[in-house]
């Protein structure tokens, strides 16, 4: 069960987060705090995922891509690298 829920608390962060930037411009929340824990959830992979290797020219796609980039991908590299802990040192849960 522990192993489980540490996999999936990077989702769960970048689920929150996308909902709460999703949201916040319409009912006129401060976008500006939102936008600064989602650099912060993402900064520890910068060095991997800016290196723009995707050029986009639609608008709506390069959204959902920085997105993408922004928290799903270290959501994924996040638990990626909790699960090779728990499977290195064996941990049971």
């Amino acid at each position: 069960m522990l192993r489980r829920t540490l996999i999936a608390i990077p989702f769960a962060i970048a689920f929150v987060l996308n909902m709460l930037a999703v949201i916040a411009r319409p009912l006129g929340w401060r976008s500006r705090h939102i936008e600064g824990y989602t650099f912060l959830f993402a900064t520890p992979w910068a060095w991997l995922l800016d290196r723009d290797w995707l050029v986009v020219h639609n608008k709506i796609a390069e959204e959902i891509l920085t997105f993408a980039i922004l928290l799903w991908v270290p959501a994924v590299l996040c638990s990626l690298c909790f699960w090779l802990f728990l499977r290195t040192f064996r941990l049971k849960g």
